[in-house]
């Protein structure tokens, strides 16, 4: 996370055997800085850069993206990036691009 371009990245492989422990300091984070962030402020981008996650970090996905849409804040930009070689980045995309459409997530190739 680089607060001063609010910029927050999600990168790599996620397969933590407790997904739910690992990433909670992260959601409660995240939750915290939704609660006080300045909605004259500049824009969020989020990028989801994943080369690989497992079934445990598919929830934790769904729980930020929960997250982010409970915040009510319109200023972010969500981009998720796929390998355009692998069907199943993009697939996974469709899905949370499906379940929360309010948030626009935007599949970048690469």
């Amino acid at each position: 996370m680089d607060q001063e371009i609010a910029l927050i990245e999600f990168e790599g492989r996620s397969y933590p055997e407790n997904a739910f422990a690992f990433y909670r300091p992260i959601t409660e984070w995240l939750k915290k800085y939704f609660k006080f962030y300045d909605k004259n402020s500049q824009r969020i981008t989020i990028n989801f850069k994943f080369l690989y996650f497992n079934s445990a970090t598919t929830q934790i996905i769904f729980e930020i993206l929960d997250i982010i849409e409970e915040s009510g804040i319109e200023g972010i930009d969500i981009y998720w990036f796929y390998d355009k070689a692998s069907q199943n980045g993009f697939e996974d995309y469709e899905d949370y691009s499906d379940e929360f459409p309010e948030l626009n997530i935007q599949a970048v190739a690469y």
